[in-house]
């Protein structure tokens, strides 16, 4: 009987692990300002509940819904070929770069946990650009966007260089807002920023106590 409830655990545990797999819910962009010094709001409907996402800095154009559908995916999937991401951006929601050394901000109405942001069309093959964020992330995967495949590399100091990257990366910890640099200024490259409604750490760890309070009531039953 401990050896059968001890594997029930581990699978509940393994289950909660891995459906951290969810569907990514995309910011809904609907007003945006273009310049340098531009602006973009937009929301995230999160079962439950909508999160505000107010951008600032550098806007050359702006996808609010309609539009050339920039997120397609060939093969490797740039955005869904994770263990994380589960669905591709939403098609024509986009905000749109192409200024060096602008400070850029993405700033939530909640923190979120671990935000992830897609990227389209990052750098050149002969033309690599930076983003200087200001907090650690992961790359979760690369591959064939709209604009074919590209590479990347990574530096000390968070810094995520393109060459013609179309990518899905996910911001450590829980976020407030993310703030990045790029360099140089190029055509144009775009980015747009989700979250998954996963349960925080918290749960899991009420979850592991409720599990081994049964095993510890059904020894207890059991003399």
């Amino acid at each position: 009987m401990k050896k059968k409830l001890l594997m029930g655990l581990a699978l509940v545990l393994f289950t909660a692990q891995t459906a951290l797999a969810v569907p990514v819910y995309w910011t809904d962009w609907f007003s945006a300002t273009t310049g340098a010094s531009g602006s973009a709001e937009g929301k995230i409907l999160l079962p439950g509940f909508s999160i505000a996402v107010n951008y600032s800095g550098d806007v050359t154009f702006a996808q609010l819904g309609t539009g050339t559908n920039y997120w397609t995916q060939g093969t490797p999937a740039p955005y869904t070929g994770n263990a994380v991401v589960d669905n591709a951006p939403t098609p024509a929601e986009m905000i749109a770069l192409s200024r060096s050394n602008v400070v850029n901000t993405l700033t939530f109405s909640h923190p979120l946990n671990k935000p992830v942001m897609a990227i389209v069309s990052m750098g050149q093959p002969g033309l690599p650009v930076s983003y200087d964020f200001n907090q650690p992330f992961t790359v979760l995967s690369e591959g064939r966007g709209y604009w074919g495949d590209g590479s990347y590399t990574l530096a000390a100091g968070d810094i995520l260089t393109g060459r013609e990257l179309h990518a899905a990366i996910q911001l450590d910890g829980r976020v407030s807002s993310i703030s990045w640099t790029e360099s140089p200024g190029e055509y144009w490259h775009g980015i747009t920023v989700g979250a998954t409604a996963v349960p925080e750490p918290a749960t899991m760890v009420l979850l592991g106590s409720g599990l081994f309070g049964i095993i510890g009531l059904r020894k207890k039953n059991k003399q």
